[in-house]
């Protein structure tokens, strides 16, 4: 099978975050920090390099070398119990079940399903979400209320990461002094009390993915066209106290059919134009046929 190369970008947290960043947060946190470090013009020509042919993933866990990606939706539409017929009745079960729930794989077995092999699965992350407990004070009466909200806390050694196609010359200019200035202010919610700060690394990894005419993403996207598998995720957010209005994005690990997605605009009334990444991250992956009958895939 062909081998696929990817710029990594390992972040070490250095505390809590509040959830694992999709791509959209990942570009909007890059493209702020571009517009603080370069100017306005900056963010054009960073969007320009994206729409050529730039890619950014979402983030996923890591612990040590060990990298986990989504399982791609084409494995969910295969029958299980075909798949693990070779297996004693007494194992098939509980390993169906949990192939079923799955949300992520290591390398090694993400590569087995994008060529719909049976596949093993982690049998824990290195990272939990818990519920943390905070106290509001009424600012005119100093009464306390007791609240709780979650955030994303990981084991010693892991951290999440995600990956880039591109030019090595667009990566220097734009993508890394962003990370370096990112590093110190934070990324996704609730950067100002200190969460999402972060080191980071830079390698490379390499993915073994089949000759096929469909692609799993590792981005959550805005298609072009109907994807082949979906699942939806709807997004909003703010920008400079202004509330963005949700978006339907396609969540990782849907398949798509020879769709870069896009990259839209928004207009909040701002003296500048918002931008949302949509792009695809396609990796090849084998699809079943009876899936794609009357699936377009040129």
């Amino acid at each position: 099978m062909p081998r696929l190369s990817f710029k990594t970008v390992k972040l070490i947290p250095g505390g809590p975050i509040r959830e694992l960043p999709r791509a959209d947060t990942i570009f909007g946190a890059i493209g702020n920090a571009v517009a603080t470090l370069f100017g306005a013009k900056a963010v054009d020509e960073l969007v320009g390099g994206f729409k050529r042919e730039a890619r950014i993933s979402s983030a996923f866990p890591f612990e040590g070398n060990t990298y986990y990606l989504p399982k791609p939706l084409s494995v969910c539409v295969l029958d299980f119990g075909e798949l693990l017929k070779d297996l004693p009745e007494e194992e098939r079960y509980p390993m169906e079940k949990s192939m079923k729930k799955a949300r992520y794989l290591d390398l090694r077995n993400f590569e087995r399903s994008l060529g719909l092999e049976p596949f093993d699965v982690p049998k824990g992350l290195p990272f939990r979400r818990v519920d943390v407990p905070r106290v509001a004070l009424d600012r005119v009466t100093n009464d306390s209320s007791l609240y709780f909200w979650d955030e994303v806390r990981f084991e010693e050694n892991s951290g999440f990461y995600f990956l880039y196609s591109g030019d090595e010359g667009f990566f220097r200019d734009y993508i890394l002094p962003a990370l370096r200035y990112l590093s110190d202010t934070g990324i996704g919610g609730k950067a100002t009390w200190g969460f999402g700060l972060f080191d980071f690394q830079v390698s490379k990894l390499e993915i073994s993915a089949p000759e096929s005419p469909c692609n799993v993403t590792l981005s959550n996207a805005l298609p072009t066209k109907t994807p082949v598998l979906w699942n939806l995720v709807r997004k909003g957010g703010w920008s400079s106290g202004r509330r963005k209005p949700k978006v339907n994005f396609i969540s990782e690990g849907s398949i798509v059919a020879n769709d870069p997605g896009k990259i839209i605009s928004l207009d909040l009334g701002l003296t500048y134009r918002v931008y949302v990444y949509g792009l695809t991250f396609p990796i090849p992956a084998e699809v079943p046929e009876e899936t794609l009958k009357g699936v377009d895939c040129q």
